[in-house]
This record gives structure tokens, sequence and C-alpha cells, in this order.
């Protein structure tokens, strides 16, 4: 009776301390007040272009594989946007003069319903929020109507080409270049539209994202805590990708990531298929997509769970950069603030290393810490993982920036690294063969920067912990 009585009272303790399942997030989708609300807005701005406007958005065609078949289809992120439809060949046209939302759709077939599951039909567009909807081929005749009565023609074209060739014969039937400057129809190209809204996050977007960043933490966790157990990258790459997917990512953000030793110095490796040298660290660069947001969260960990001294210094500096350009996330700051503050960071302790020589200011300005950290360090997250929108001028720092000023409702990536592929000429062997980023996913609020994936450790402890956690486990 004393032992039963005895694990009674510690049950709440235990469940206290057994860890929540995580969360799934399979089928999730944003309601269909987003889509129109996005619409609305893109009609504001068409019918301040002048009477005659009309947008006309292109689905995302599908894309062939071998032997006849088809790739798993993925909408158009600007075609998502605006509709939240997920089908092939649909067309959206929004008439800036009357401020309607026409849909174009796939008539219904039974047949081919039965292999690829339902399809929308007219009846599903109108549910799907569209003013009117016409199934093709009778649509066929809508379009060309629409095109033909447009003076100016707003294209997302989803760089279809056949279907950009079919809208630019129709605004200009004797080809383009003959007709005179006065000619009253014009085509615009409306990516550079849709991609400013894009730039400031909703908060239900904000939200979705977070739910990529959770289940994407969660694969990595996965693989952190298999590392001891795994004689080969693919074993890396496929605990998170596995991990995911059952957690409701249906696509992952990108090609998966994970080098081991000199691989982890290819900025986008994606073979993920070579041995895991004894002694040598992960680098791994990936996500899931959940909703159709995307997360870029990147770990760089020791295999067997300890960091050589060499791999130590250069991480921790690594991390220095990344925790100062964080800081930089903030509004009113320039793009490039944080790939400036970063830079000189890796620069300095690179000097105090004696990866590079001379005094820091001299290298600094000579620009030598470029050969170690050769791409930019944020951009834009959402819908993309190179999210749609303008960064602003040109920096004279560095083509990787830009001058637009940072505003609230942002979301980037902040990814320093440091990379010493081996035979780097003029480095020393025993830094060879590192290569270390670590990135996570920052939202720009008016308080300043929050890290939506600052649940996943970075510390080199943690990491090195987690790793032994897992081995032990596995005991």
């Amino acid at each position: 009776m004393r032992r039963v009585l005895a694990v009674l009272c510690l049950a709440p303790i235990l469940a206290a301390q057994t860890p929540a399942a995580p969360q799934a997030h399979h089928g999730v989708r944003l309601p269909e007040a987003f889509f129109a609300g996005n619409r609305a807005r893109l009609l504001a701005k068409a019918k301040a272009m002048g009477p005659g406007t009309l947008v006309v958005a292109k689905s995302m065609p599908t894309q062939p594989s071998s032997g006849g078949e088809e790739r798993p289809y993925r909408q158009d992120s600007d075609f998502y946007y605006l509709t939240g439809v997920e089908e092939e060949r649909a067309v959206a046209l929004l008439d800036g003069d009357k401020g309607t939302y026409t849909l174009l759709v796939q008539a219904r077939d039974a047949r081919r319903e039965a292999y690829t599951g339902p399809r929308l039909g007219v009846d599903g567009a109108k549910r799907k929020g569209a003013d009117e909807a016409v199934a093709f081929p009778e649509a066929e005749k809508t379009l060309d109507a629409a095109l033909r009565q447009a003076k100016r023609i707003v294209l997302i074209d989803t760089y279809d080409d056949a279907f950009r060739e079919r809208v630019l014969a129709s605004a200009y039937p004797r080809g383009y270049v003959q007709w005179p400057a006065g000619y009253e129809k014009s085509l615009v190209d409306g990516r550079p539209l849709v991609a400013e809204m894009r730039v400031i996050k909703q908060p239900a977007e904000v939200e979705m994202i977070q739910r990529a960043v959770d289940a994407s933490i969660e694969g990595h966790l996965a693989a952190l805590r298999g590392s001891t157990g795994f004689t080969n990258e693919g074993q890396v790459a496929a605990a998170l990708e596995g991990t995911v997917r059952a957690l409701g990512a249906r696509f992952l953000a990108y090609k998966s990531i994970a080098g081991a030793g000199s691989d982890g110095c290819l900025l986008h490796y994606a073979n993920n298929d070579e041995p895991i040298p004894p002694g040598s660290l992960i680098l791994m660069d990936a996500s899931g997509e959940v909703g159709y947001y995307t997360s870029d969260i990147t770990r760089t960990w020791p295999a067997n769970g300890r960091f050589s001294p060499e791999q130590r210094a250069l991480y921790d500096l690594v991390l220095k950069a990344q925790e100062a350009g964080i800081q930089e996330l903030r509004p009113g700051n320039i793009h490039i603030a944080s790939f400036m503050t970063a830079a000189r960071i890796i620069s300095d302790g690179l000097v105090e290393l004696g990866l590079i020589p001379g005094g820091k200011e001299e290298a600094f300005k000579r620009g030598d810490w470029g050969k170690f950290l050769p791409h930019g360090v944020s951009h834009y997250l959402g819908l993309d993982v190179h999210d749609a929108g303008s960064y602003g001028a040109p920096h004279p720092f560095h083509k990787h920036g830009g001058s637009r000023l940072l505003e609230a409702g942002m979301v980037l990536t902040m990814e320093p690294g440091i990379y010493i592929p081996k035979g780097m000429e003029g480095v020393e062997a025993k830094w060879q063969g590192i290569g270390i980023r670590i990135e996570d996913v920052i939202l720009v609020t008016p308080e300043g920067p929050r890290n939506l994936s600052a649940r996943l450790p970075r510390k080199a402890e943690e990491l090195e912990r987690i790793v032994r956690e897992g081995a032990r486990a596995r005991r």
C-alpha cells in the first residue's frame, strides 16, 4: 500500500516532467477572410491605376516528373496569397472598375477526380470567395473577353511562358513593338505589387510561420538526439524530414542541407549522402512548410557530442555574431545593419584566432573576412523561404543587403557563418574541414526583435548535452 501511495503521490510530479507531445499541424490553412482582404488591397491598387485596369493572376502549372508522372503540386505563392486556391489551371481576374473577383477553374471530371481528388468546380470557386466562376473550356471565352476589354493588364503569370504569350497576344494583337507610343493598352508586371504587400506579415501569417518553426524545431531535435547513432548524412536529413512530415509539414521549405565535415562548407549542399567523418561537425539547414508558410533554421553541432577546441572557438564566434546581428533587426534600422555588425565581429574574431593577418581595422577594411563569410546574413521569410519584397537601394558596404528601413511585422532570418573547407590556402590544417552556420527566424516588433525559433538551443554546451542525452537514451 505504501508503494502504491508513493507512486500516486509522485504521479503529478512525473507528469510535469514528461514533455508534452509536439503539436501537429496537419491541414491547417488561413481563413478565407485573409485572402479576401489581400484581394481588396490589390483591387484598390488596380483602381488607383485608372479606368480599365484588370489584374490577371495565374496558378502554378504542374511540374512533370519521370514516367509520365507529375511532381507533388504546390501552388504559386502569389496566387495562393490572393485566392487560397490550391489547384492547377486556375486564373483569377480582378476588375478594378467593378471591384469584382472572377475565378476560372477546371471543370468537374469524375474520372480524373477518382485519381487525383475532388476539384473545386464552379460551386467550390464561389465558396472560396469568387463573385463569379466559370469552368474551362467555357472559361477560355471569359478570359479572352476580359483581356480584350481591359486597357491595362496587371499580370501575375507564375513564369508560365505560354500563358504570358497568350496575354501579350491579346494586349498587343500585332506584336507590341508595332504599336505607337500612344496605344491605349499596356501590360504591367504585378509581382512587385504583391511582393510589397507580402513584406509586412499579418498576425495570421506570423502564427502560421510559428507553426512551421515549431515543427522544424522538433525535426532538428530529432536529428540532434540521433547524431551519435548516424553514420551517413542521409540519416541526419531523414530524422528531420520524417519528423516535420509527421507534424503536418506536407512540403519541406527547401532542399535539406545536412553536411558533415567539409560538406558543411558548401552553402547549398544537397546530396546528403556521404559518411560522417569521425570528430566532424554536422551543419543542418533544414525546415518544413506548414499551411504554405516556411521556416528556415540552421544548427551546427559535433556528431560525437563534443566540440574540439578549434570547432568551439569558431562556433562561439559565429554565435556572438548572430546574437549581435539579431539585435540589429529592429524598426528604423537599415536592412544591411545586421550584416555589417556580424561581419565586423567575425572579422575581429578571425584576427584574434590568427586566421586573418594584421590589425583588426585593416583586416576589416580589406574584406578578408569575406573569404570565410561569403553570403548575406538576413533575408525575408514567409510564403517562400527567400520571400518576396525589396531590400531597398544597394548599400556600398556589400551587395548582400540594402538600405531599406526595417518595419514591425517583417520576418527575417539571421544566419552568419564561417566556412573553412579542406585545402583552403593559407589556413592551418587544424582549422580545415569546419563549416558553421547558425540561423533563426526573427520577427521585427515595435519593441525589437523576437526570435521565433529561440526554443531550439544555440549555445555549444546545450547542443552537446542534447547529443549526449540522445546517445544515453539509445543504450
